[in-house]
Order: C-alpha cells, then structure tokens, then sequence
C-alpha cells in the first residue's frame, strides 16, 4: 500500500514543498536586510567599503534599498505570497525608518530623514522595476494599487 507525502508537496514532481519554496524567496530579502542592519551599526566602515564611500551618501541609501525593494519583490512573486503589496511596502518602510533611527546611538553616525526620504524612493524604485519586469504588476487597471 503506498505511503502518503510526509508533508504537503511532497508528491508533486517538482518537489515544490512550500517551505523550501518560502526560504528560497524570502531568503536573499532576509540576508539583504540583516546586512543593511549589520552595517548601520557600525561606526568606522571596513576598509573594503571606502570606493562605495566616494558615492553621495543619499544614492548610497538609495542603491542599497532599491536592491531590498527588489529582493522583497521577487520574494512575494517567486514565493507565490498573498501578502497585499501595500502590507510589505510598509513593513519595508518601516523596517527602513527603523535602521535610520537605530544609528542615533552609534558613534559617528545620525539618523537623517533625507537618508530615509532615500531609502524609501529606493524600495519603491526596486519593487515596482521588479514587479513590473516579472509580469506582476502592483498597480491595477486604473492605477489602482492590488492586493
């Protein structure tokens, strides 16, 4: 008599199980961002950093999270998510405005709201250019955001 799927997906041919499927889409949004969260805590950049640090700082915020837009977009296409884009446009905002907030303490660093307007304009830039490339549009007939 055969056995039963030890866990959901286990039978289909392409071994979709939808834990593996979640990790593997959310994973490089979760490095992405634990690495922003890393190097806002630091006082003195690692040497390696210095050739980013010729860069105006604002389109250095704004690179690193158009990249964290695009991850967190990829991630709820590729991780065939049903969380409304709204939701994790503002949880990535908000995880945003918390790691500009959490520099107050750090030596030789301030939290700046123009850090902040920059990173903001990134995740949007990132997520709607992957959205939009992977032929899932965030905006509805009309111009209206979806779910």
């Amino acid at each position: 008599m055969p056995s039963a799927p030890a866990c959901e997906g286990e039978g289909d041919p392409a071994g979709d199980v939808p834990v593996k499927r979640a990790a593997a889409a959310w994973g490089p949004a979760v490095l992405w961002a634990s690495g922003l969260f890393l190097l806002s805590g630091i006082s003195e950049p690692p040497p390696a950093l210095e050739p980013v640090l010729l860069i105006p700082d604002t389109v250095a915020h704004f690179v690193l999270y158009l990249v964290l837009g695009g991850l967190v977009a990829r991630a709820r296409i590729r991780g065939r998510s049903r969380i409304p884009h709204a939701v994790l446009l503002a949880a990535a905002v908000g995880y945003a405005a918390f790691d500009e907030w959490r520099q107050g303490p750090v030596p030789g660093r301030t939290p700046e709201p123009s850090d902040w307007l920059a990173d903001v304009a990134g995740l949007l830039a990132g997520y709607l250019a992957v959205a939009f490339a992977l032929g899932r549009s965030p905006v509805g007939p009309g111009g209206v955001a979806e779910g």
